[in-house]
């Protein structure tokens, strides 16, 4: 389904949350990149343009309906630690140190999102507390609020195409998603789209409670009202 604006998306979630009986809500938004510098692995939330910000802003209101509504809600932040690794000047055994330290960081009990998610967040009255913890079976690194792609593109290695094997890895994992209860509203870059659909949705997952909206990354210099007609704009899949 087409969205041609904010408007009408806020409608059409609205609607997956009265139609749905799962009592957990579960919000995939603000998925954003790290980028490695001399200095260390960055929260890069800006660097796809206004989507890693946007995409959290619009998961914290239809989740605040939603919890209106008397739903649970949880957050899930998934970080694209690999697609910046190549055009760095930091080396493999630095750049893997810089994401441990970042990641050890994050999974501290006191570990809160990159400051402006976290305004977001509490803007629309949600916390640290409504993040849903990976772990990454690593020293120090067993409650991270952030989703390491590198790590859940290591698991299920019989699905190829590496995109829809992360997402599966996180929708097949019970301790993070339960399909009897819990309806998965995901953000997805544009860039994922064919991966996302055609392999993991149409193939790998079965029994699926879902809305996913596809919006682009790319467009780094649009504003949040350009992005539902920049490219091939934005996008609403239901399952």
């Amino acid at each position: 389904m087409k969205i041609d604006n904010e408007r009408k998306l806020m409608t059409e979630l609205k609607k997956d949350i009265d139609n749905t009986s799962k009592k957990n809500i579960i919000i995939l938004a603000g998925h954003f990149p790290l980028i490695y510098t001399t200095k260390g692995a960055i929260e890069a939330i800006h660097r796809w343009g206004e989507f890693s910000p946007y995409t959290l802003e619009l998961g914290c209101k239809i989740g605040k309906y939603a919890k209106q509504e008397g739903k649970d809600i949880k957050f899930v932040f998934f970080v694209d630690d690999h697609i910046y690794e190549e055009l760095c000047e930091v080396k493999d055994n630095t750049r893997s140190t810089f994401r441990r330290n970042l990641y050890r960081k994050k999974s501290k009990k006191d570990a809160k999102p990159q400051e402006n998610f976290e305004k977001i967040m509490k803007k629309y009255e949600f916390s640290e507390k409504d993040i849903i913890r990976q772990n990454q079976n690593k020293k120090g690194r067993e409650s991270s609020i952030y989703f390491s792609e590198k790590i859940l593109r290591a698991k299920n290695v019989d699905i190829l195409n590496a995109c829809a094997r992360e997402y599966t890895t996180f929708i097949e994992d019970k301790k993070y998603f339960n399909k009897q209860e819990d309806y998965i509203i995901a953000f997805i870059p544009n860039r994922c789209k064919e991966n996302i659909c055609e392999v993991a949705l149409d193939i790998e997952i079965k029994d699926l409670s879902s809305t996913h909206i596809f919006m682009d990354s790319s467009a780094t210099l649009s504003t949040r009202e350009e992005l539902y007609s920049f490219g091939r704009g934005v996008n609403l899949r239901r399952d």
